[in-house]
């Protein structure tokens, strides 16, 4: 049964409704007024001699939510202000929260003087008596309200950064793999018109009807689904089946794979270019033909694909110390391979080449052990 590669889970309902901005902010508003609520209470129980406790949670419960519904009006001023320059936000800000908190002092004092009948206030001024300690909560919750309004944007351009990366990883992963179905058609296509011009119609006539399965096996199955080995090597039969039209007795191929690896799941047709390429320069090229062995099993946490060919294995040195081969230098079907295997396990995988001997060419193929 086809996997999908690793995505990310649906929220939950929970969270859906945890990240509605309008809740967060009366979840903010509430746990902040109550806070304050409370710290203030318990400062005033501790430092005044026998303090009337009913009376001074009715005082800061009252100042906590007049303190709510200003900085809430604060809110709506912001908001207007959100698109204008941060000079003019910072001054309006200052302004706005000197302002609100000098209504919000007022109305404390006149509750203090309701509820305990102990502020004499001299003048309407009076009213404003310790606007300070008012002021500096109200742009306390300026900067709070600023502070989390920027970490929002930066946290909605940081989901818009990873929603664009996740497409390119998938749309490059797709160009990826659909680079494999014209490289291969081109090659069998030839083979093909070469048996027709040979008017060797019996086998022109298999080759296109395997080659009518591989494709709709190819066109099938999503190239951002993974399968399991037992599949892909029924899929890598089908193309084996085209190719021993082609040659016939001049190709052999061995397969020794674990029955625990059957059920390890890996990409959709990552073996078929590997194998092609060895069939191109290990195969082809000889008369007598040759072989090519898969073996796959299991070890620890890491499933190990081998591909052995008896070809000519590496032949042009480089300057960099390693080796290079017709299979490399020409090998389409590796390099792509490679990257498909970079793009989804970016570092937990490795793609080796090493010559055989006396001859021949072992690539091998290690990713993590997952079934379905």
């Amino acid at each position: 049964m086809n996997e999908a590669l690793p995505e990310k889970s649906p929220p939950s309902r929970i969270a859906r409704w945890l990240s509605n901005r309008e809740l967060q902010f009366w979840m903010v508003q509430w746990v902040g007024w109550t806070s304050w609520a409370f710290a203030s209470a318990i400062g005033w129980v501790y430092w005044m001699d026998n303090p009337d406790r009913p009376h001074v949670i009715a005082l800061y419960t009252f100042a906590a939510l007049v303190g709510m519904l200003l900085s809430s009006l604060l809110r709506y001023a912001y908001r207007a202000l959100w698109t204008r320059s941060l000079t003019l936000r910072i001054g309006t800000a200052a302004v706005l929260s000197y302002v609100v908190g000098g209504l919000w002092q007022a109305t404390k004092n006149l509750a203090v003087a309701y509820i305990f009948d102990e502020f004499e206030p001299m003048g309407w001024l009076g009213y404003f008596e310790g606007i300070q300690a008012s002021f500096y909560v109200m742009l306390l919750w300026s900067g709070f309200y600023f502070g989390i309004k920027y970490y929002q944007m930066l946290q909605r351009e940081s989901e818009k950064v990873l929603r664009v990366t996740a497409m390119a990883h998938e749309a490059q992963l797709k160009m990826l793999r659909y680079q494999l179905n014209p490289h291969f058609l081109f090659n069998t296509l030839n083979a093909i018109s070469t048996l027709i011009l040979e008017r060797n119609t019996d086998n022109a006539n298999q080759m296109v009807t395997r080659l009518s399965r591989f494709l709709r096996y190819s066109l099938d199955n999503d190239p951002m689904q993974r399968v399991s080995l037992d599949q892909e090597l029924a899929a890598l039969q089908l193309y084996l089946d085209i190719e021993q039209v082609r040659f016939d007795e001049r190709l052999t191929v061995e397969a020794n794979v674990e029955a625990l690896a059957r059920r390890a799941l890996i990409p959709s047709l990552l073996l078929q270019p590997i194998v092609e390429n060895a069939i191109k320069y290990a195969i082809a090229p000889r008369e007598s033909g040759g072989m090519i062995r898969i073996d796959a099993l299991v070890r620890g946490a890491q499933l190990h694909v081998q591909i052995t060919d008896d070809g000519p294995g590496y032949t042009e040195p480089v300057a960099n110390g390693t080796h290079s081969t017709a299979q490399t230098t020409r090998g389409v079907g590796l390099v792509n391979t490679r990257q498909r295997l970079h793009e989804i396990y970016p570092r937990e995988h490795s793609f080796t080449m090493t010559n055989v001997i006396p001859r021949g060419l072992q690539v091998c193929v290690r990713i993590p052990f997952e079934t379905s």
